[in-house]
């Protein structure tokens, strides 16, 4: 068996709007984070011995791409559209790991590069609450 090179223009970011997953306008590249938060003791009943349990895990996506103006709206969300969007929690997907992945998460960051001569481009955070699904929340089952 072969195994081949998974292409970067696969990982596609989308938020949920009103009734359907929109893309996310012009990625140029996205990461996904997931760090253990572990919790480290020393005491006299480890004999010394430091003794490290999970707290939790922390997962953001990254994301870099280019402001873009949308000649039909609602086919993407714009860097303007994801301003207003990082007031509240969102439900996201995204593809390009294996299976789509669902999840809630906050636009907590969002950065703006307007350079002379070139094209605009922007760049943001996603801090994941909860899980990480497989499954669309979304989709009400039968």
């Amino acid at each position: 068996m072969a195994n081949t090179n998974v292409k970067g223009h696969t990982g596609l970011l989308s938020v949920y709007d009103t009734a359907a997953y929109k893309p996310i306008v012009c990625f140029t590249s996205t990461s996904m984070s997931s760090v253990l938060r572990l919790i480290e003791k020393v005491n006299y009943c480890t004999e010394g011995k430091t003794v490290q349990s999970i707290d939790g895990i922390d997962r953001t996506v990254n994301f870099d791409a280019e402001v873009m103006t949308i000649e039909t709206p609602g086919d993407a969300v714009s860097y303007a559209e994801l301003l207003a969007l990082q007031e509240a929690e969102q439900t996201f997907k995204l593809e390009g790991r294996g299976s789509a992945q669902y999840f809630n998460a906050v636009i907590s960051n969002l950065d703006d590069t307007f350079q002379a001569g070139e094209d605009a481009t922007f760049s943001g955070t996603l801090t994941i609450n909860g899980d990480i699904s497989e499954t669309d929340p979304k989709v009400t089952p039968p």
